[in-house]
């Protein structure tokens, strides 16, 4: 009797610990999860089908398409529903839809000098500085971005250098009106003129812009800050600017003698060497969506590109810029078109108070983008007229900036088409 007792209460012992273990198993998350998957309803389908107002979540009244507590979409997988989509969203009908893409115009002119004889103009025409672009603003209007080189000093600053050594400009600082009036956002600094006033011009000038809103690259208060990359953001898209001009390291006759290359310790603007430039690239390449390279150089009153630019230019690309921009010929040279990338060589003078007809022709140049392609060029052509103000050209007065405009590019290997007055770059 004593051994049957015995054996009677192991048996007892191990029914126990059998039972334990399967209410452990059964309220265990592994066992729920595997029973969710288990009686998930197939695709598309519901618990109840036919029934109004069911999901599949057994929550009535719940939004089929509202999160769950643990994060995964009521009702669905336990696998997140856009895995392997690249994160797209489904339309609802069973469609990914791809994510839209950014658009970006950028619109860029060339040199702008708002003093001297365009300020006397200006005056005596009585229009206000608002005047110079009023005419071109409808298109200036259309860009995201809005380019252009301030090739003169804002200051009210009287200390200038020797006129005897060099040309000496500035403007007043009422003149960013100018600017500001038609839309630009995005200046370079770096030409053989900004530093004409001395430091205090350019600090005024930087001063001025920033106040106002407008970003600018190219000057600063020692080689850092003119190297550093100025950033604008449109359309969920960074784009950034770096800017270099030759004659950098010329010592212009003053009171002191001056130099604007930029050092550790001395202000000035960035010189245009190519070591320095391909590390500027690869510093900030990443940072931005599309990356302005703003170059002064070239051969004055002239429309001839040189082998060297044209070399220089293509190493650039090939480092990782997206675009060239160039002036200091004050006459617009051809568009080059290279590996999908513009580099326009030089963009002319804009507004400026010079004589020549060549020296008072420009376009302004319209580049979309979608995303990071360039998506189309077109330039339109203008005038300076009266020394004061710009205007768009159009039948015979632009039929040979028109023509000569697509004899340089072609040069270059870059082959436009006229439309309606206006050069487009397929």
């Amino acid at each position: 009797m004593k051994k049957i007792r015995t054996l009677t209460v192991a048996a007892l012992v191990i029914l126990a610990a059998a039972c334990v273990t399967m209410a452990i198993l059964y309220h265990s998350e592994a066992y729920r999860d595997r029973q969710v998957l288990h009686e998930q309803p197939h695709e598309g389908t519901t618990e109840n089908e036919g029934g109004e107002g069911k999901t599949t979540s057994g929550e009535s009244g719940n939004d089929p398409g509202a999160p769950a507590e643990d994060g995964q979409e009521a009702g669905g997988d336990l696998e997140d529903p856009t895995a392997g989509s690249g994160g797209q969203a489904d339309d609802g009908t069973g469609n990914v839809e791809a994510p839209a893409v950014p658009e970006l115009r950028f619109i860029a002119v060339g040199d702008i000098m708002l003093g001297r004889g365009v300020e006397y103009w200006i005056k005596k025409n009585g229009g206000g500085y608002e005047s110079a672009f009023a005419k071109i603003k409808p298109v200036l209007e259309l860009g995201d971005i809005v380019f252009g080189n301030l090739e003169c000093p804002l200051t009210s600053s009287g200390k200038g250098l020797y006129k005897t050594g060099k040309i000496v400009l500035k403007a007043e600082p009422e003149s960013v009106a100018a600017l500001t009036s038609a839309g630009f956002n995005l200046i370079s600094l770096a030409n053989n003129h900004i530093m004409d006033y001395y430091e205090k011009g350019l600090f005024d000038t930087m001063e001025l812009l920033d106040r106002h809103g407008i970003v600018h690259a190219g000057g600063g208060r020692n080689i850092d800050e003119a190297r550093e990359m100025a950033i604008i953001e449109k359309n969920g898209m960074k784009i950034g600017l770096l800017a270099y001009t030759d004659m950098a390291e010329i010592v212009f006759a003053g009171d002191p003698y001056l130099s604007f290359a930029a050092g550790p310790e001395k202000s000035g603007v960035a010189p245009r060497k190519y070591e320095l430039i391909k590390e500027d690239i690869e510093k900030n390449r990443d940072k931005v969506d599309l990356l302005v390279i703003s170059l002064h150089w070239g051969i004055e009153d002239s429309f001839r590109v040189t082998d060297e630019q044209v070399e220089f230019a293509h190493r650039l690309i090939d480092d990782g810029a997206d675009m060239i921009l160039g002036h200091h010929p004050h006459q617009f040279q051809g568009i080059e078109i290279y590996n999908g990338k513009p580099i326009l060589y030089s963009m002319g003078n804009f507004l400026f108070d010079q004589n020549e007809s060549e020296n008072m022709e420009s376009f302004i140049v319209d580049m979309k983008y979608k995303g990071t392609e360039l998506a189309g060029l077109s330039a339109v052509p203008v005038r300076i007229l009266k020394k004061s103000y710009v205007e768009i050209q159009t039948g015979s007065d632009a039929a040979e900036l028109l023509s000569r405009q697509a004899d340089l590019s072609r040069r270059l290997g870059t082959e436009p088409v006229i439309e309606n007055d206006i050069l487009v770059y397929k």
